[in-house]
């Protein structure tokens, strides 16, 4: 599929950085969310360099970076590599080669619910990070402590926002219950947190957006029902039927 078939300037797209990184890789990503500036060919994206917490985030050539193209006609990826950067009318720029197909991301994985949902949350020390990155099991009976509230959700990760401090990058238990088909069930799951920023509504809040790491098949199935049945519950209250 060719990016100029889908993709346009002004469009949003999340970049997650590839690489060799020592420990372990799921640790260490890096994403940040920018924007196209302009497709010169099927071959080329241009990016904005993106921004973090005010600071501009300058992409170094020879990096390579998954990206995540939010399209009119849905979700895609490829890889890349910045082959150049440049300023453009004030506008600092990243140009990237594409050195994979454009692939279409399953959406129902990605799509986002917008919600209010009560949660608990307490960031995983280094230690128990590490062991879990190696087993895949999660403590659950240390209880997270620290209140949040669930602002979107999807299949893949959640948005929230809470008083408490964690860092970007950080592994975080959280602890929520979801009714599901009737039936209320908590869910013990471990959030990657990807972008940390102070809360627009709230100034003593902090917005913290992450992705779910091995989340139980059952459990990501459970959460795209709610997801699906919540707009079902919408649409017909939307048209009274």
């Amino acid at each position: 599929m060719n990016i100029t078939d889908i993709m346009e300037p002004g469009r949003r797209v999340d970049i997650e950085k590839l690489g060799n990184y020592a420990g372990n890789d799921e640790l260490k990503k890096i994403s940040y969310i920018t924007k196209v500036y302009d497709i010169p060919d099927d071959d080329t994206i241009e990016i904005v360099m993106p921004m973090d917490h005010g600071k501009m985030i300058v992409l170094d050539v020879g990096d390579e970076y998954k990206l995540f193209l939010y399209a009119k006609k849905g979700l895609y990826s490829c890889e890349t590599e910045v082959i150049d950067r440049r300023n453009d009318a004030n506008v600092s720029v990243a140009v990237l080669a594409i050195n994979t197909d454009v692939v279409k991301v399953q959406r129902r994985e990605f799509f986002r619910f917008d919600c209010i949902m009560g949660m608990t949350a307490r960031e995983l020390d280094a230690p128990e990070a590490q062991n879990y990155m190696n087993t895949h099991v999660l403590n659950t009976l240390v209880d997270p402590t620290e209140k949040c509230v669930i602002m979107d959700i999807s299949g893949g990760g959640m948005k929230f926002v809470s008083a408490a401090h964690f860092k970007k990058g950080g592994l975080v238990h959280v602890r929520f219950i979801m009714n599901v088909r009737g039936e209320n069930k908590k869910y013990d799951v471990v959030v990657r947190l990807l972008y940390v920023d102070p809360s627009a509504a709230n100034p003593r809040n902090t917005e913290y957006r992450g992705e779910f790491l091995f989340l139980d098949g059952g459990d990501r199935e459970d959460i795209i029902k709610f997801i699906f049945d919540e707009q079902r519950k919408a649409r017909r209250h939307q048209t009274g039927s």
